[in-house]
Parts: structure tokens; sequence; C-alpha cells
């Protein structure tokens, strides 16, 4: 396990106590239910990270001659263009990791379909999300606030590429043996439409506290363009929203009034140098708004349909984009009066037309405001290079 270091102030280095875990539910399986973010989303996709659901911990896995469940994987997730992702966690000193678990995941991963249906992954999702005091039709709509898509769709994907095997195999683990490492990434350049890929979750102790650095193998260069055609046809169903195809779709849904509100705050975003990326929802077209100063993912969506939806569960990673989204909170609170809920951190909030449209006006004030403010932040001398 690589070593790793703390600068402190005066420029001494303190190397950090690697952790070798014991407890595989307690060191890899709690931390990974409470933390989707160590399956490493960002170095899976650098530029569409990839954002989990969690359909089941423990998922059931029944045995094909009598029916009953006699196997379970340890985690199956949804990403945001409802991938399925299989993830077993084993512990290093675990010999099965080498070869045995291998060849079960690859079971699995081919047989799903058989398994599980649309019906019994959306039951299993809907409890899951149940649990932790979650709205299932909220936490979809979190993955990918520009895509629009109704439960239904979004569990009739999983099916589809369960059966087609547009799906991915995730080993996670405190470190990796070579063995693994070598097979994981034979599998994965030769498997077009299945990932298989490895995530060592590298855990050090710092003065009491347990740090975790989640690093991705398994997905070279070379592994990506094998799977990038693939990735470019299956995704073929997805809309691509522009300008005129969203100005379009609104006028079918909304009066004219609405719509030059609608497209005031796109012009305003434009004119101020936002960026602005376009959906691909079915049912609704959309446009998101980013600010690159406060954050890469986007600060608002606005949809066809009139709805704006405040990005917040985006809006983390760095200070500054956890700044910025507790300053448009505020400003969106005090200056438009939209109300925004206490727990803004875990769901993204959204709003009706009736509800933001007739204060376009303060809304890109607002949006003003806040680029500005930290796009002047962004040009002052950082104090610790002086």
């Amino acid at each position: 396990m690589a070593n790793v270091y703390v600068m402190q102030a005066d420029g001494r280095t303190e190397r950090m106590t690697p952790v070798r875990c014991e407890n595989e539910r307690r060191e890899l399986q709690d931390i990974l239910e409470m933390n989707p973010d160590l399956l490493a989303g960002d170095q899976i996709d650098p530029d569409n990270p990839r954002r989990w659901l969690l359909i089941k911990r423990e998922m059931p896995v029944p045995d094909p001659s009598t029916g009953l469940d006699r196997w379970s994987i340890d985690f199956v997730f949804a990403d945001q263009d409802a991938v399925p992702t299989f993830v077993e966690c084993k512990r290093f000193d675990d010999t099965r990791a080498r070869r045995e678990i291998v060849g079960q995941m690859l079971e699995y991963a081919a047989n799903g379909h058989y398994y599980w249906n649309k019906e019994i992954i959306r039951d299993y999702a809907d409890k899951t999300a149940r649990t932790k005091a979650f709205n299932l039709d909220d936490v979809i709509r979190a993955l990918d606030p520009t895509s629009g898509e109704s439960l239904d769709t979004f569990f009739d994907k999983f099916e589809q590429n369960l059966r087609e095997g547009q799906l991915r195999i995730v080993f996670f683990l405190e470190k990796s043996p070579w063995e693994l490492r070598s097979v994981v990434d034979f599998l994965n350049k030769q498997m077009e439409r299945s990932e298989v890929l490895l995530v060592e979750a590298r855990q050090y102790l710092w003065q009491g506290t347990r740090v975790v650095v989640p690093a991705l193998f398994g997905y070279t260069e070379e592994a990506r363009q094998v799977k990038r055609s693939v990735t470019i046809t299956t995704a073929a169903s997805r809309k691509k929203w522009d300008r005129n195809a969203f100005l379009a779709d609104a006028e079918s849904k909304l009066t004219p009034g609405d719509v030059r509100a609608i497209e005031l705050l796109l012009v305003k975003a434009l004119a101020l140098g936002c960026e602005v990326s376009w959906g691909t929802g079915q049912a609704n077209g959309s446009y998101s708004i980013k600010e690159p100063t406060i954050c890469p993912r986007s600060l608002l969506s606005v949809y066809s349909n009139g709805r704006l939806a405040f990005n917040s569960i985006w809006l983390n990673g760095s200070d500054t984009a956890e700044g910025g989204r507790d300053t448009l909170k505020e400003l969106l609170s005090t200056k438009v009066g939209l109300v925004v809920p206490t727990d803004y951190m875990e769901k993204a909030p959204g709003y009706s037309f009736a509800e933001w449209g007739p204060n376009v006006q303060l809304l890109v004030e607002v949006l003003q405001q806040i680029v500005t403010q930290f796009r002047e932040a962004a040009q002052q001398p950082d104090p610790a290079e002086s």
C-alpha cells in the first residue's frame, strides 16, 4: 500500500498509518453503504461522473434448480443511466478474491436477467430508499435532474441493460492482489458491453481519524476505446436537446409569457458567460447552468414543462462548491422567495413555474450576484502562496 503523507504548516511531513481491514462487514461494506461515492464514479467516467442509486445490500440470488435464495451479492447499484452495477467486497487476506469470487460474479452478471425483473428491482430500491427516509422518485431524479425520466422508464432501462449485458462488475477491496488485478484488466479489455473494475479503498489512520482513498484499476484507455462504440449505440434512445428543440417543446406545454421567462433566464446566463448544457430526457427538454468557478456541476436546471431544480446535492467536494451551494440557497430564499427545505444537502429541491416564474428577474439578479462574487474570489491570490 502506497505511503500517504500529511504536510504540516512548517513544511514537515508525517506519514499516515496504513490500515489492513480485518472485518469485511464493518470496514468495507458499512462504509460503502454510507458512502457510495467511494466506488470512484469520477474515475470511471471523468467527463460524466457516475452517481449511484443503491438498489439493495445483500441482494439475494436464487438457486435455478429450486428457486430458493441461496447466494447473495454484497451490493447492487444503478448509475444515472440505469446501468446495473454489482459490487463484491473482499479483504485482501481473503484468498477467495483471487479466483472463486471472479467466476461467481461473472455467473451472476450472465444470469441476472433470469434472476430479477423490473418489478423485483424496483421493489428492492423502494424499500432501500424508505429505510433511509428517502422517496425513491426524489432519489432517482437527483441522479440526473436533467433527464426528466419517470420511475417506470428508469427501471425499464435497468431491466433492458441487464438483459443485454450492459452492466458493471466492481470488486471493492482495501488492497488488491496482483492476480485479481491481472484478471480484471484482461476481462475488461475483452468485454464490450460489460465493465469489470477493481476499486481499492485504501485506508489510513491519522490522529484517530480513518482516511479512505479510492483508486480505480482495470479501466485503461485501451479498455475505454473497446467500450466507447457500444456506449454510443446503446445511448441512442436518449434524446439530445438543443435550444430550438427545447423552446419548441416549452411552447407546446406553456403559455407564451411562461416561455419568455424561461428563455430570459437562459439568455442572461449565457450573457454572464455561464456554461449551459442540454439534457437528454425523453419526456421534457432541459438546460442546466454551470459556473466553473463554483463547481464543474450545474447550479440550476430548467425544464420545458416549467420546472426549476436547485441542484444542491451536486454542489460538493470542495469548500468553494459547498460555499456556492449555501450562498445560492440563502439567495433563493431571501431574494426569490423560494422555500428551500432543511435537507437540501441530501435532496435537490424542485419548483413549479408558478413558484419561480413570476420572479424570474429576481432569479437573474441572484445568478449575477453569485457568479460575480465567486469569480472575484477566484481572482484573489491564495494567502498560502504569499
